[in-house]
């Protein structure tokens, strides 16, 4: 089924709708579904993953994990967390407005809300929690919000929880942001207060948006800026800061939610900024006031990758360098490609609809990678999208390329 008509399918009554789309699901399962693949081990630039059809496990090529940076598996943080383990346990006992916060929960807001120079922070238990907490603690539906149209699904859903009422923008015309926000003020002056949230490094492709103007136009109409950096921290800038260190933006967005799980390699989320705004969070947002706060061994966890981070460039300017050379080999292959800085790399190919046939072929042959397509991204735009890891050789990378070369050919002609 295309993107179009799984389209049709959400359309439908729910009784229709659920039987169709588990009937479509079994019929995946017997092609090999590729959502929720059952890995083994620690999480690196290989791993064991179940075969589409058997029980068997076997080693494949990794380009399709969020930790870029490889902390996930790394002996300093492995020990850090061992030490936490027999410090403090494995359970806060609580959230943390009422027994779950500590010392070391303190410690890490503090040290995260300086990496985009802000004063304060709350952690999460993931990203997705990190996105309705901000929304659902700072806004009602006597405020207005302004969303970057690639926001995270959890943005989506915050809003239609917080019945806040929205409008959407292209990052890429920020031309029409600025009509958008003169159509809003027109209607209802400036007693409203507008926020608006964009993606530094956009998860869909890697790409980073003029966001010094972006900032320029909210401060200038008064509006409340929420940066979702999840994936530009531990990527981009020269230390790994992310999206303010590397466009020199450094404290100039109100707010700035980035996750512990990605380059930083373990696992909860964080929203910083000013005492006053985290202030409001900590006692009006309902995701963190009512979930037990992070485990003391993830806070360790976090803590030593930012250690590594902060004393250990080599990965960071590694990872810069991986990029390059994958984008480079991939361009050499004949590949349409959006080039950027992150780990991110998005794959297109010309015939419509091969790009999940494309993935079962890399993934028979020995590479997990990752997909998007609709309601990832619009039908028509469905990409192969490689996640490179500072760990990766090129040797590997070089086999990578060959193998999605290899593998569209048969799929494509």
């Amino acid at each position: 089924m295309d993107s179009r008509g799984l389209i049709e399918l959400e359309r439908m009554p729910f009784k229709d709708r659920l039987t169709k789309q588990y009937s479509f699901y079994l019929k995946e399962l017997e092609n090999g579904y590729m959502m929720g693949r059952e890995g083994f081990g620690p999480v690196g630039k290989t791993m064991k993953y179940k075969d589409l059809h058997t029980d068997e496990f076997r080693e494949v090529l990794v380009f399709g994990s969020n930790s870029y940076l490889g902390f996930s598996d790394h002996p300093y943080v492995k020990e850090k967390v061992k030490e936490a383990v027999d410090l403090y346990g494995i359970g806060t006992g609580g959230s943390p407005a009422f027994s779950g916060y500590t010392r070391q929960h303190k410690e890490l807001e503090l040290r995260l809300a300086k990496l985009a120079g802000h004063e304060d922070a709350v952690l999460l238990p993931g990203g997705y929690m990190a996105n309705l907490c901000w929304v659902n603690g700072l806004m009602n539906n006597n405020d207005i919000i302004i969303y970057d149209k690639n926001s995270h699904a959890s943005v989506i859903n915050a809003i239609k929880m917080t019945s806040v009422p929205f409008y959407s923008f292209d990052p890429d015309n920020l031309d029409e942001f600025e009509k958008l926000i003169s159509k809003i003020r027109s209607r209802v002056g400036d007693e409203k207060q507008i926020f608006s949230t964009v993606e530094g490094v956009r998860s869909i492709d890697g790409k980073i948006i003029e966001l010094a103007r972006y900032i320029e136009i909210c401060k200038a109409n008064n509006i409340i800026i929420i940066l979702d950096d999840a994936h530009g921290l531990g990527t981009v800038g020269a230390t790994g800061k992310g999206t303010l260190e590397y466009l020199n933006l450094i404290g100039q967005v109100d707010l700035r939610m980035s996750t512990c799980s990605k380059a930083i390699g373990a696992q909860g989320a964080f929203v910083s900024g000013s005492k006053e705004l985290i202030f409001l969070l900590r006692n009006f947002s309902y995701p963190y006031v009512f979930t037990s706060g992070l485990a003391q061994p993830t806070i360790a966890a976090i803590s030593a990758a930012l250690d590594l981070l902060e004393n250990e460039p080599h990965h960071v300017q590694q990872l810069h360098a991986n990029v390059a050379y994958m984008q480079d080999r991939l361009e050499q292959r004949g590949f349409k490609i959006i080039r950027g800085e992150s780990g991110i790399i998005p794959v297109f190919f010309e015939q419509d609809g091969v790009v999940r046939l494309i993935n079962k072929e890399l993934y028979r042959r020995g590479l997990f990678a990752n997909i998007m397509e609709y309601p990832m991204v619009p039908p028509g735009l469905e990409r192969l999208r490689l996640s490179i890891m500072s760990i990766h050789t090129k040797e590997e990378m070089d086999k990578a390329v060959d193998m999605i070369y290899e593998a569209s050919r048969l799929v494509c002609n």
